[in-house]
């Protein structure tokens, strides 16, 4: 399957997902409470909130359906703590950050959403 087939099912499960607005609220509380709640582990106690970050990096890493899926996940995780570990200081740390968030999204994520755009409009105007 290629590129454009993958993004048009991608589409179509979101489509079908469509009640996914309704527990925005509830799903924006929660995320705020866990935000609050990891701020705090942070402040209080940077191991606890370390082991906790690494958790929730395997958990997330573990949902992928494929063991391949899991390995690319795994060495984007360990080049971004690699990176960020030889950073020096705090502030070099953020703006490494920064630029590798922005130069993946400008690079990886924008022209995905774009293609899944066309995708998606395309679909649209085939139905009409």
């Amino acid at each position: 399957m290629n590129h454009s087939g993958i993004l048009c099912l991608i589409g179509a499960k979101i489509m079908e997902k469509t009640n996914w607005a309704e527990n925005k609220e509830q799903r924006e509380k929660e995320a705020m409470e866990e935000h609050e709640r990891l701020h705090k582990l942070f402040k209080e106690n940077r191991f606890a909130f370390e082991l906790e970050r690494k958790r929730a990096i395997e958990k997330i890493i573990n949902s992928a359906r494929t063991e391949q899926e899991k390995e690319k996940l795994r060495a984007l995780q360990s080049g971004w703590d690699n990176r960020l570990k030889n950073a020096g200081t705090k502030h070099n740390r953020f703006i490494m950050a920064q630029t590798m968030f922005w130069d993946h999204f400008n690079n990886v994520w924008t022209p995905a959403i774009q293609e899944l755009n066309t995708v998606l409009n395309g679909i649209k105007d085939q139905e009409q």
